[in-house]
C-alpha cells in the first residue's frame, strides 16, 4: 500500500536487474566493437545535469513537441571527444499528413535567430558528459 506522499512507479521503470543486464550486454558486445574500431575506449554512458533535462523539457513545451528522439552520433575529429559516440536529443511532433512523428528542427522556429547565441551552428541537445573520459568515479 502506498503512503500518502508516495506515487506508483512509472510504467516504463525496468528496475536494477534489467538495467544492469542491458548495460553489461552492451559493454560485452557493442562497446568492445566500437572501442576496437575507434582505437580507444568509446563512450559507455553520458551524464546530463538536472538543469539540462529541465531546460530540455521547457523547450519541448515551448515547441509544442510530443516527445523526444535520441540519435546516436559521433564527434568529429576536431571536436573535444574525437570519434567518440554521443547522444543527440531531437524533439518530435506528430505529423498528421505523414501519419508519423517527425523531428522538429529548432532552426526553423521563427524566434531562433533572436534566441540563439551563435545562429551559425546547428543546435540539438548535446551537452552531456561522456564516460570515458568523465566517469565520476565509475569503473572505466
Amino acid at each position: 500500500m502506498l503512503g500518502q506522499n508516495e506515487a506508483p512507479l512509472p510504467f516504463f521503470f525496468v528496475g536494477k536487474t534489467v538495467t544492469t543486464q542491458r548495460i553489461n550486454r552492451f559493454l560485452q558486445t557493442k562497446h568492445v566493437a566500437l572501442s576496437e574500431q575507434l582505437g580507444k575506449p568509446d563512450t559507455k554512458s553520458v551524464w546530463y545535469s538536472r538543469e539540462h533535462v529541465s531546460k530540455l523539457l521547457d523547450e519541448i513545451d515551448r515547441a509544442g513537441a510530443d516527445g523526444l528522439r535520441i540519435y546516436f552520433g559521433t564527434y568529429g575529429e576536431e571536436e573535444v571527444y574525437p570519434g567518440q559516440t554521443c547522444l543527440l536529443m531531437v524533439m518530435t511532433k506528430y505529423d498528421q499528413e505523414k501519419c508519423r512523428r517527425s523531428d522538429i528542427t529548432i532552426e526553423d522556429s521563427c524566434d531562433f535567430q533572436a534566441r540563439s547565441i551563435d545562429s551559425s551552428k546547428p543546435r540539438d541537445f548535446n551537452v552531456g558528459s561522456p564516460c570515458p573520459p568523465i566517469c565520476d568515479g565509475l569503473d572505466e
